[in-house]
């Protein structure tokens, strides 16, 4: 149990809300979309399991949310190392969940021996995504509410991945002082230790402001490439949007209907059918365009026509039509009336598949 009341926890709590309140001056309060990132993120590390149909009925019902299932893919697909599927789930939120509680098992104890082991747990995954810190941090805040008396685990969900990587550094820092043994000596120093004692204090705190640099200097870089890489993700959205609105109801499916067409023309040249020259333009508009998206790299997700056996978490990715499952083992066979198109070298869905079971009498 930790202790709420020792001035050492008190000490501590008002160590890690001066540096969160320094941190939260450089994000922008109007901006909501991170609490609502960071908030799906902590009910997927508390309910791993459960899939993007049930998580944006959770976060309906606790925060008044509306979110879809491609808005949970798309949040999922954005941290590194990724959470968007189960497997990567089941790899990567115990190796959160060992360091979170091993920050815990710190604050519980006080005893340094438990700070070497949570240190040694984060080092491990550190720098290997940089998601790695924000994860860390949502996930103590959430399994130890001891640390949210000051309001610091609210303010924590306004950060992405850059931010959180410096709170968790000054979150290390500090449980390092909660868990040190070094007792003050309150006793006063002889005079002829009295200038030997302050230069070394001075050393001290000379290094201690050097360290502090670089780590601000290093903040600012890291920064500036998440800015940098923001504005990337902004533009590769809007160029999402535009194939998302060719393939619109609106706009008659204009990407299925280049598929359509396309092989409707392999057809006839293979019959050496003669075109009309009033229309062999229009095939050739029809090729350019279909160039255009490959190029772009716009795929399709599955064949149109074709026919699969598929269970539930593969139909909650789809435009399903059908009854409903039974249970997450249960499979239907179901027949493909739009493909779905995906910008494969983001690995970003422009639009889902369309699918309809096959009954028997089919």
């Amino acid at each position: 149990m930790i202790n709420t009341k020792s001035p050492k926890f008190r000490q501590f709590l008002d160590s890690i809300h001066a540096e969160i309140e320094s941190k939260k001056r450089r994000t922008q309060n109007d901006d909501t979309s991170y609490v609502t990132e960071n908030r799906l993120l902590k009910l997927v590390m508390e309910k791993p399991h459960l899939g993007p149909r049930a998580w944006c009925n959770i976060m309906g019902e606790r925060y008044g949310c509306s979110l879809d299932i491609d808005t949970v893919i798309s949040v999922l697909r954005s941290t590194y190392p990724r959470l968007n599927t189960p497997g990567d789930r089941d790899k990567i939120l115990p190796l959160v969940k060992e360091a979170a509680d091993a920050f815990i098992k710190g604050l519980n104890s006080g005893k340094a021996e438990d700070y070497k082991d949570f240190r040694k747990k984060r080092n491990a995954i550190f720098n290997s995504g940089k998601s790695f810190p924000r994860l860390i941090c949502l996930m103590i805040f959430h399994r130890c509410p001891e640390m949210n008396a000051l309001g610091d685990g609210n303010t924590v969900e306004n950060f992405r991945d850059a931010l959180s990587k410096y709170i968790m550094y000054g979150l290390s820092d500090a449980l390092a002082d909660y868990c040190g043994d070094v007792k003050a000596n309150t006793a006063a120093p002889q005079s002829g230790k009295r200038d030997k004692t302050n230069t070394i204090e001075l050393q001290q705190r000379i290094t201690h402001l050097e360290a502090a640099l670089e780590r601000a200097n290093m903040m600012l870089q890291d920064l500036q490439d998440e800015f940098d890489e923001q504005l990337s993700e902004t533009k590769i959205q809007e160029m999402t949007v535009f194939f998302a609105k060719l393939n619109s109801d609106k706009y008659g499916c204009i990407l299925d209907l280049l598929l359509q067409v396309r092989k409707g023309i392999n057809q006839l040249k293979k019959q050496h059918v003669a075109l009309p020259p009033e229309i062999s333009g229009l095939f050739i508009l029809i090729q350019k365009m279909t160039q255009f998206v490959i190029d772009n790299h716009i795929d399709p997700i599955m064949k149109p026509g074709s026919r699969r056996m598929i269970k539930a978490g593969e139909a909650e990715l789809c435009d399903y039509e059908g009854s409903p499952f039974m249970d997450k083992n249960e499979e239907k066979q179901i027949e493909v009336f739009s493909p779905g198109w995906v910008y494969k070298d983001k690995d970003i869905r422009i639009s889902r598949p369309r699918i309809k079971e096959v009954t028997k009498d089919e």
